[in-house]
């Protein structure tokens, strides 16, 4: 390179997202990585500065590699959706009196997001940064970093990026859009976010008697949200759980069975849900995104089935409603899954459905597992499945 070439780059060359100059080092990624750069640099070396304890010199260390990629990936506008959001919780972490575990999670997400841009195809990095974003809400739930607020609407393009196949997303997905329709009460959707923040004008508040969800343990979050919303269906005069499935996505057979069998990572999975919670539902269902279908059909065990049946927010497959029993969800806390088996048969018989299965018994952890399992939304022909499956007499027809 010439030394006029090299002024003519300083002068002229440029970094750009959209119409903004790239004045942070994570919007200088994003320009890296959609080709907003000018002047035909196509790779960059990143560099931090770092300082001894005598305060007073500092060196610089190579951080790595930013290749300028041939193409760009449509996927990467999903991080506009952080672009008012990042400095907010930036000038919150870079507070001298911020806590140290809010300066080490804003870290961790910046980590995170930088990994992102550099390899967008990979929809592990995409979890990764969802992940990240959980622990800061997480954090702001006990009051660190809430000025900047919780995880801005998220646009459906996440779904498809984070998608990797796996059982444990296609669980969070359908638990963090699920809702309860309310439409016969003039209602709107409710959906289940506020049973982790609580929001008034999208701002966050201290306490609130829904929000119910810790985030410190998958298993205790799930059961809270069942219970939560049982005591709320109670106060309402109905015996139903209102859960049901959001934006037409649904648990599967073979991912309940996964979750039921203890072949999944079940706090990864809660914690994934929590950060899809701020999926924008409106244009998630105008979109009408899908995940990949699980490779194969396995079936949950006949008792949880039955006790699935006996907690649904609609009628069953032969228009009979049985009527949900908060106590089949309080003998499944206490790790008693013989008697939560029994209340539930006692449940479906008057409601035509004759089950084969008479009797189960399991330890403590399988019953708290079944009781999770009920904060995942079924579909009713699922529902119906499930009926057909404990009595063949019964038609796999749904009556709603």
């Amino acid at each position: 390179m010439m030394l006029r070439e090299l002024q003519s780059l300083f002068r002229e060359g440029r970094a750009m997202v959209g119409r903004q100059r790239a004045v942070s080092p994570f919007l200088m990624s994003q320009a890296v990585a959609r080709l907003g750069v000018a002047r035909g640099v196509y790779e960059f070396v990143r560099y931090g500065y770092l300082q001894r304890n005598n305060l007073a010199t500092h060196f610089a260390v190579p951080l790595g590699r930013f290749v300028v990629p041939r193409v760009t990936s449509a996927q990467l506008s999903c991080l506009d959706d952080l672009e008012s959001w990042l400095p907010r919780l930036r000038r919150e972490a870079r507070d001298r009196h911020a806590p140290a575990r809010l300066v080490q999670a804003e870290r961790r997400l910046a980590d995170a997001l930088f990994a992102l841009t550099q390899h967008p195809e990979e929809a592990p990095r995409w979890q990764a940064a969802l992940l990240r974003l959980g622990e800061i809400e997480a954090l702001q739930v006990h009051g660190a970093g809430s000025k900047a607020g919780p995880i801005p609407r998220l646009r459906p393009n996440w779904l498809e990026a984070c998608d990797d196949g796996s059982a444990e997303l296609r669980l969070a997905a359908a638990f963090a859009l699920q809702c309860a329709d309310h439409r016969q009460r003039g209602l709107r959707r409710d959906g289940v976010r506020r049973h982790w923040l609580s929001l008034k004008n999208g701002r966050l508040q201290p306490s609130a008697s829904d929000r119910v969800m810790q985030a410190r343990n998958g298993i205790d979050d799930a059961i809270a949200l069942v219970a939560r919303r049982l005591i709320e269906a109670g106060q309402r005069g109905e015996r139903r759980l209102p859960l049901e499935p959001g934006c037409g996505v649904a648990a599967s057979r073979h991912d309940l069975a996964l979750w039921l069998a203890g072949g999944l990572d079940i706090d990864r999975c809660l914690s994934l849900a929590r950060a899809l919670m701020a999926l924008d539902a409106g244009q998630v269902r105008q979109a009408r995104s899908r995940l990949r279908p699980p490779p194969a059909s396995d079936w949950p065990d006949d008792a949880w089935l039955a006790i699935r049946l006996a907690l649904l927010p609609w009628p069953l497959p032969d228009g009979r409603k049985p009527g949900s029993d908060p106590a089949i969800l309080r003998r499944l806390q206490a790790g008693d899954l013989a008697s939560a088996l029994e209340l539930s048969l006692r449940r479906l018989r008057p409601a035509g459905i004759r089950c084969s299965v008479r009797a189960a018994s399991g330890s403590a952890e399988t019953a708290r597992r079944y009781a999770a399992a009920l904060a995942f939304p079924i579909d009713p022909p699922t529902a119906a499945r499930f009926a057909q499956r404990l009595d063949p007499t019964v038609t796999t027809e749904y009556a709603p």
